[in-house]
């Protein structure tokens, strides 16, 4: 990883909500600056109806980490490579195991459409780097779509990752930016983002389709993670074949690949554009 740009002071820094599974601590990412890099919206009101598990008991859990319980905090460290003027609202909404509260959800998004909080707890963009495909009677998804509304009407954007089954089955919240009754104007409110193996390769495992508007690299991404294998070079070879390193938490970096953090850079890209004061990009065509 390069080291970490300054932190850029600012009257007013660009916001993005992260509604996933919590960013933790990390010695890449800025633990001063007023405001700092990293906000917790439950220090600001928030209260999720059904908490996730806390990220830093993870002593007593089985197993004790999940595939996503670093994915927050990864998603960080992309922003703020995109972003170095950006702040990261931090809402808890998945667990470890990336599974995501639909009651979290919504009420992270009700907070955010409806809350009088100004500053760093005020976000300019909405990130939702996880999705699912539409049910038959889907009243949950009913909900989002008008919390959704509500913030297009508050002219907030929302990033959302198109996901990783390599189909071209609409996946929401990402399907959202082909319906024009949600339109920020003439953009859509909600852009939806896939990921490319290559400068002009789609990745094989990203969704696809029209209701894509936007391609970024999302395979073989360094960012930094809150694990290590620390000591695993202690370990006999045999035990090393039988259970592999041991993670330990710490101050990791890794690889990973995914829509995830095509969208993640993107949300960057435009708090970015937004500190510039450049206009925001028209979305693509899908393909």
């Amino acid at each position: 990883m390069p080291p970490g740009k300054p932190l850029q002071e600012s009257p007013r820094p660009p916001v993005i909500a992260l509604l996933d599974s919590g960013v933790q601590r990390h010695q890449w990412l800025p633990g001063n600056g007023r405001p700092p890099f990293v906000v917790d919206a439950e220090d600001h009101g928030w209260s999720p109806p059904m908490p996730p598990p806390d990220p830093e008991k993870h002593h007593d859990e089985d197993p004790p980490y999940g595939t996503h319980w670093g994915h927050a905090t990864f998603i960080a460290g992309l922003i703020r490579q995109a972003a170095p003027s950006a702040r990261v609202l931090s809402m808890r909404v998945m667990d470890g195991a990336g599974k995501v509260s639909e009651r979290n959800v919504t009420s992270a998004l009700h907070w955010l459409a409806t809350t009088t909080t100004t500053g760093e707890a005020k976000a300019d963009i909405v990130l939702m780097a996880f999705g699912r495909p539409e049910k038959p009677g889907d009243h949950d998804l009913e909900n989002l779509r008008a919390l959704i509304k509500k913030l297009a009407d508050l002219k907030v954007p929302i990033v959302a990752s198109a996901g990783n089954d390599g189909s071209d089955l609409p996946v929401y919240p990402a399907a959202f930016a082909t319906e024009p009754e949600l339109a920020i104007g003439s953009r859509p409110s909600v852009v939806s983002v896939g990921a490319l193996a290559t400068p002009t390769e789609r990745a094989p495992y990203s969704n696809f389709g029209p209701w894509v508007h936007r391609w970024g690299k999302g395979t073989d991404v360094l960012s930094i993670m809150p694990l290590t294998s620390k000591g695993a070079g202690l370990q006999s070879h045999t035990d090393l074949l039988a259970a592999g390193p041991p993670p330990q938490p710490g101050d990791g970096y890794a690889w990973w690949s995914g829509t995830s953090f095509a969208a993640a850079t993107y949300a960057g890209e435009l708090a970015a554009r937004l500190h510039s004061g450049q206009a925001l990009p028209e979305p693509a065509a899908g393909s």
